[in-house]
């Protein structure tokens, strides 16, 4: 037996994994979307807080041997500032899907935990790249890391706007094109550098501090116009309806 509940503005049915309209007082109600949305912002709140406190001094350093002691913390600096950024955008990322989306189902749901799971992650890859940031498998491990989030917010973005038909009815084609565009910027850019960590773990770490952000609109654009060659994305491309 199908179990749903009406109520004012949406229908919400989860046990087939059908999509659940949401009525915007849901989010004060602390219902629906809402509810994702705030597990969401936590995670993510509390993934970026626990960044810093890999960062710290040694508790034996005294005021001769501070200023060395701050310089050598550097490369924690570093994988602090590169996660802060990555773990931003992601953010941003889950923040434009659900304001694109006029509901949710099961699918997207566990997509949406799926992704939380790796944004949770993160602070430990950031931890060991800023302690053993010369050794390959710390470089590797992060790369990897962010592929696997990554490629989960992808997931989730493309369920979304294609077979799950979860889409506002307003969402227009180019939009959507440049959003699944944006998501595969992430797998792509770090999946490269996987084999640059092996070798050059150094390397890679400057790859990402440099290439993220001037490599990122070229590769949209690249991608973006793929997707809008006939048959690659108009049919894939599911509004929700009714």
């Amino acid at each position: 037996m199908q179990s749903s509940h009406s109520k004012a503005g949406g229908t919400q049915k989860l046990d087939q994994g059908q999509a659940v309209e949401q009525p915007e007082d849901d989010e004060d109600a602390g219902k629906g979307i809402g509810r994702i949305l705030a597990l969401s912002d936590g995670v993510f709140a509390i993934a970026l807080t626990l960044l810093i406190l890999d960062i710290s001094l040694p508790a034996a350093t005294g005021d001769t041997h501070l200023p060395h002691a701050l310089l050598r913390l550097w490369p924690r600096y570093l994988a602090y500032a590169l996660s802060f950024l990555v773990i931003a955008r992601f953010w941003m990322a889950h923040h434009l899907i659900f304001r694109s989306i006029a509901g949710f189902d099961t699918t997207l749901v566990w997509l949406n935990f799926l992704w939380l799971m790796f944004v949770a992650f993160m602070p430990f890859p950031t931890a060991v790249l800023g302690e053993h940031g010369n050794v390959p498998a710390a470089a590797t491990l992060y790369a990897a890391s962010v592929v696997l989030t990554s490629a989960a917010s992808a997931a989730s973005w493309w369920y979304a706007s294609g077979k799950g038909g979860l889409l506002r009815p307003e969402m227009r084609t180019e939009q959507v094109k440049l959003l699944r565009a944006q998501a595969l910027w992430g797998p792509v850019f770090f999946g490269l550098t996987v084999p640059i960590a092996v070798f050059a773990p150094k390397a890679a770490e400057l790859i990402w501090v440099v290439g993220f952000l001037l490599f990122r609109r070229p590769f949209v654009r690249l991608i973006a116009g793929k997707l809008n060659e006939p048959g690659k994305l108009n049919e894939s491309v599911n509004p929700r309806t009714g």
